[in-house]
């Protein structure tokens, strides 16, 4: 499977590593260089430098060859413009979004994107620590 990932901070690297890990080749895309010093050294990985909220940028790093996409950069607006255009522009059939906003997230799963809000799983976790 080939993932795209747009985004290689802290969450990005991991995902990175476990993808890798699983046998898959990766692109992982950020705007700034540096952040590709968190990604092991391995022919799986293709790091670029690049907007993935751009169609020219994504196109670059090969989007419509991809079988996954994940947006995982810090801000809601900008993982969500990514993954629209991943899911509707590029007919991505899995389309993976980091969505801070627990309200962003329902009205994204709404738009048929699959989006994941930290801010939701963590205040659940620490729920269920208090109840245990």
């Amino acid at each position: 499977m080939h993932v795209l990932i747009m985004g290689c901070g802290r969450a990005g690297g991991l995902i990175v590593e476990a993808l890798v890990r699983e046998g898959h080749s990766v692109t992982v895309m950020d705007m700034d260089e540096e952040n590709f010093r968190r990604l092991p050294d391995s022919p799986q990985i293709t790091p670029l430098v690049g907007d993935g909220t751009l169609s020219e940028d994504l196109k670059r790093a090969g989007v419509e060859n991809a079988d996954v996409f994940v947006a995982v950069e810090a801000s809601d607006t900008r993982n969500a413009l990514a993954a629209q255009k991943a899911r509707h522009l590029f007919n991505i059939p899995k389309v993976v979004c980091h969505m801070d906003d627990p309200l962003r997230q329902e009205l994204y799963n709404d738009l048929g994107l699959l989006a994941i809000s930290p801010t939701t799983i963590v205040s659940d976790m620490v729920i269920e620590a208090i109840h245990r």
